[in-house]
């Protein structure tokens, strides 16, 4: 892998000093309102990913938070459009880290089947979510059909395939969307830098 230029590794260091502030700053807040589990919601950890992929300079984690936030803020608008509270510290996971996102991955390039590391990795975090939080709390819906589905989904077990189908869906067309639009990174290396490694 090439070694970075002086000015992207600043701009790394920048992107991931953002997306470090975004998760600690929204995740002390869920510690100190008393839901430490809140914090391994997808939007939230997704951050973190993509600290560590701009600090270490992984494409790979810098796209899986970029695909996770691109299908976990849509579901955050709408839940708050049906009445959900607001907490204000929500709008750094879910609102600058997209944008930090999509300059990461410009300036790593998009990594080689970046929608099939992202749905991987969202099955990982559901199944440590169920073991480790609250089934009242439902994080990553991890327990039960989300409230207010379940006339339409009586079995959880169907709707979490169809959960996970449309998220391995929404990542396969961002996938492709992103390596369409963003053209060829402003550094390359050998594995996954380039454009041409982000085919699926």
């Amino acid at each position: 892998m090439a070694a970075p230029s002086s000015s992207s590794s600043l701009r790394l260091r920048v992107l991931g000093g953002l997306a470090a502030v975004a998760f600690l700053v929204h995740g002390g807040n869920h510690v100190r309102r008393g839901s430490p589990h809140d914090v391994l919601w997808m939007c939230n950890v997704a951050p973190l990913l993509l600290a560590a992929g701009c600090f270490l300079a992984k494409p790979d984690l810098a796209a899986i938070a970029a695909l996770w936030l691109a299908f976990g803020t849509p579901m955050w608008l709408l839940d708050i459009a049906t009445g959900s509270g607001l907490i204000l510290t929500t709008f750094l996971p879910h609102v600058l880290c997209p944008v930090v996102a999509v300059l990461a991955v410009r300036e790593m390039g998009l990594a080689r089947r970046a929608w099939l590391k992202a749905t991987g990795a969202l099955l990982a975090l559901g199944g440590l979510t169920r073991v480790l939080t609250p089934p009242e709390a439902n994080v990553n819906l991890s327990h039960r059909v989300w409230a207010g589905w379940e006339a339409m989904f009586p079995r959880y077990d169907r709707y979490f395939v169809l959960v996970a189908a449309a998220a391995a869906l929404t990542f396969f067309v961002l996938d492709r969307a992103l390596a369409a639009w963003l053209g060829p990174p402003r550094r390359g290396a050998a594995d996954g830098m380039t454009r041409g490694a982000s085919a699926p």
